[in-house]
């Protein structure tokens, strides 16, 4: 397997808050990496330093076996495209000129647009539809698909996404999951954070686990997703077992009014 990422003793601080504490992993390419853990536990910061947004205060990050800090950035987003948690748009403008933006580390942001890969992505992403409307006139699920149809313009090797999946409905959410597994499946590498662990044990073939800055666990997903693990981590009750239809694991929240039940816990 071809390495992408080396992590090596990773530390990170906003101020004097340590939020990463000594992060070692690696990531190869072809994988579908979940990270996730609770909120707070430096998930996010931990892939703005894969996107090159933020530095590592100590410790080194290896890209391709090169130090991150040492490539430029119009090179690195020639290989690496990163979609954050949530994007405002407080402006107007047609998604076909938004997805066009992903040709900027090529051409600069106002070159020729390359109107057969724009079709290709829209096509794939079932965007075309709506490609002379306004970005501000869709709807969620339908913008969450054009932000990663800009990535996909970029052409990368290597997607980060961070919660691609929020404020969509579950019916988007398996539509977005569906579409990153099929990019996946045809060679992009994908580093994803996740809330929802079933949709990470679903889809990813890696998971990171972080707790309080550093990784309480990494591996496969049966491996990570322990009731153990993420009653340890999440500091709740659950139920883990294997999804019967999928023959994936899936995790069952138990809400906390009914352990208190004594009537239910006698049963």
């Amino acid at each position: 397997m071809v390495k992408i990422y080396e992590v090596k003793n990773l530390y990170f601080s906003y101020g004097k808050s340590q939020v990463l504490k000594g992060i070692n992993t690696e990531i190869f390419k072809g994988e579908f990496v979940g990270i996730v853990g609770p909120n707070g536990s430096g998930k996010t910061t931990f892939l703005k330093i894969l996107s090159k947004i933020l530095f590592a205060e100590k410790g080194v990050v290896l890209y391709k076996g090169e130090n991150i800090e040492n490539i430029k950035n119009i090179e690195y987003a020639k290989e690496v495209g990163y979609l954050p948690s949530e994007i405002k748009f407080t402006f107007e403008i047609k998604v076909i000129d938004f997805l066009s933006f992903g040709f900027f580390p090529y051409t600069g942001r106002f070159g020729k647009e390359n109107k057969e890969l724009i079709e290709k992505v829209s096509e794939k992403l079932n965007i075309k539809t709506f490609l002379d409307k306004k970005i501000t006139q869709l709807s969620e699920g339908e913008r969450q698909r054009v932000c990663i149809g800009q990535i996909l313009v970029q052409n990368p090797e290597i997607i980060l996404l961070d919660e691609p999946t929020s404020h969509l409905d579950i019916g988007y959410q398996f539509q977005i999951m569906d579409i990153l597994k099929d990019l996946n499946e045809n060679g992009l590498t994908i580093i994803s954070i996740f809330h929802d662990l079933n949709l990470a044990s679903n889809y990813c073939s890696k998971i990171i686990l972080f707790k309080n800055g550093e990784i309480y666990k990494q591996g496969n997903i049966e491996d990570v997703l322990t009731y153990q693990n993420i009653e340890e981590v999440y500091n709740t009750r659950v139920l883990v077992y294997k999804n019967p239809f999928t023959k994936k694991i899936n995790v069952f929240g138990i809400p906390f009014y009914l352990l208190e039940n004594k009537e239910l816990s006698s049963e």
